[in-house]
């Protein structure tokens, strides 16, 4: 780090017929500085006496790996003499600069420390003092994270001060704390801790006002039972490889993440959730009959998401409060059963599911499709088998991801369109990432449902025929890429309105279309 010294008079001397920054009040000085990179932070010290006083009172200290990286660029791990010698200084830094502010009795708002690979020997004896220091500043929220495994142990200072709010812990281990008084801590992450089932639950019956607890990459929880967390709001878990159970015992949790990859016999718990609202599954071993009674036990749940659960092969969900439903590469998943009268949005990403049915969803449901492409066009023995997927759908929105495929425009709105009937407006982006767009927006002469009639090509549905009922049609296309920018805007009306389109040139995700009329 550099030195303040004299050099730092000539330049404050330089710049003070100028600066009228500096005459500005040291809180909105502060406010400046919160806006700036870390680095850029420290080094306004030199500008002036007012910005080197307004360094000195500034609340928020992240020395993380971002500020790190950039003023020891070199290998973290080297071990010569110089490397050392290098982390030495920028430790002593760090101290230096907790020292002073708790010398003057300033209060941090933030303190965050990373310390680098295979340096703790280096660091350690620095380590200790820093965390003395940020807790004498009665800091509010605290990082302290050690990249590698962990080896280093958690200092019990740390769990017994009254003013930290938020606490994040990387690269630790935990052993069972003599006295745990985190009075005023309200949100918890760990990631990459070593902690077994009673140690965690010794340090959390020290939270009494925990509202949010992270699990990731934590080594050694394996039954898992939250209880007595009466301000918990928020739960996440995530690569907890030898978790064999989790219990959740509190009702006023309103979200939980539980993402793999976890062991395949891992049972979960959340019965007593009742207050739940939203609910995330990645990666996990759940099943179809466990879903359906889980979700049924949520009288509030607004949003699911559920990505990457193989073993789920039929989906049946009903509920009235769903919002927002999410469902990602389910690689096994072949039904989907949903009876939610105020969902307005539906995700997916998969191959086409059959046997898939909406009962009945509020009108105005929005509904975001992330198919391959050659699942775009429909069969015609299929439909004639299947009833179409979803109904009352307002605005269909999808992605095709592709890279050689090819496919008319007039087919893929087809197979679009059988997908969900009578959609008002569908939006087709192209490519991964998306390098191209079609957006259509229909009008209708015909309602979408109409007693004692049924069209000829939907026997399978009592639902008009899209191929009658199209009165007209606003095509737009567009297209980002190296080869420029191109866009085209068409209105097709009347009775050949699927002629017209038929005009149009394959829709193709790595060149420009060229219209053909």
């Amino acid at each position: 780090m550099d030195r303040e010294s004299g050099d730092d008079n000539i330049i404050m001397e330089s710049l003070s017929h100028i600066d009228r920054i500096s005459n500005l009040p040291e809180p909105i000085l502060h406010h400046i500085l919160s806006f700036l990179p870390f680095t850029q932070t420290v080094q306004t010290r030199v500008l002036s006496r007012t910005w080197k006083r307004a360094w000195h009172t500034f609340s928020v200290l992240k020395f993380d790996s971002d500020f790190f990286y950039q003023v020891f660029p070199e290998d973290s791990n080297d071990v010569s003499e110089a490397g050392k010698q290098k982390l030495r200084e920028i430790f002593n830094y760090i101290k230096e600069t907790l020292r002073i502010r708790h010398n003057e009795m300033i209060r941090l708002m933030n303190f965050s420390l990373f310390v680098p690979g295979d340096s703790l020997e280096i660091c350690l004896p620095y380590i200790d003092q820093c965390i003395f220091y940020a807790l004498g500043c009665n800091v509010k929220e605290l990082s302290l994270e050690l990249l590698g495994n962990p080896r280093f142990n958690l200092p019990e200072i740390i769990l017994c001060s009254n003013s930290i709010e938020i606490l994040t812990l990387a690269g630790l281990k935990l052993e069972s704390p003599r006295s745990v008084k985190l009075s005023s801590l309200t949100k918890l992450f760990l990631m990459r801790v070593d902690a077994t089932d009673l140690v965690l639950q010794s340090l959390l019956i020290g939270c009494p006002l925990i509202e949010y607890l992270s699990l990731q990459l934590c080594p050694g929880l394996k039954n898992l039972e939250l209880s007595g967390l009466t301000k918990l709001n928020k739960f996440e878990v995530c690569d907890a490889e030898e978790l064999q159970r989790l219990c959740i015992i509190a009702q006023d949790v309103q979200e939980v993440s539980i993402q793999g990859p976890l062991p395949f016999q891992c049972k979960f718990n959340l019965a007593s959730c009742k207050f739940l609202k939203y609910l995330r599954f990645a990666l996990t071993h759940i099943k179809d009959e466990w879903l359906c009674n889980q979700i049924s036990k949520f009288p509030l749940l607004e949003s699911l998401l559920i990505a990457g659960c193989d073993d789920l092969k039929s989906i049946n969900i009903s509920s009235r409060s769903l919002k927002l439903l999410e469902i990602y590469d389910c690689l096994r998943l072949v039904e989907v059963k949903i009876a939610a009268s105020s969902l307005s949005i539906f995700k997916y990403s998969g191959d086409c599911f059959q046997g898939g049915d909406f009962a009945k969803p509020g009108r105005g449901v929005s509904f975001l499709l992330i198919y391959f492409v050659k699942n775009v066009i429909v069969p015609e023995d299929l439909r004639r088998i299947q009833p179409s997927p979803l109904g009352n759908v307002d605005h269909l929105d999808c992605t095709v991801e592709a890279f050689k495929w090819r496919f008319a425009i007039k087919s893929a709105v087809d197979g679009f369109l059988w997908i969900s009937p009578h959609s008002r407006t569908l939006s087709i982006r192209l490519g991964y990432p998306p390098m191209s767009s079609l957006k259509l927006q229909f009008s209708y002469r015909r309602q979408a449902v109409y007693e004692g009639r049924i069209a000829q090509c939907c026997k399978s549905r009592p639902i008009s025929c899209w191929w009658q009922c199209i009165e007209e049609v606003v095509i737009e296309y567009t297209y980002t890429g190296k080869a420029g920018n191109y866009a085209e805007r068409h209105i097709f009306k009347g009775e050949d309105i699927w002629d017209k389109m038929d005009c149009l040139i394959d829709l193709q995700t790595q060149e420009i279309l060229d219209w053909d009329f």
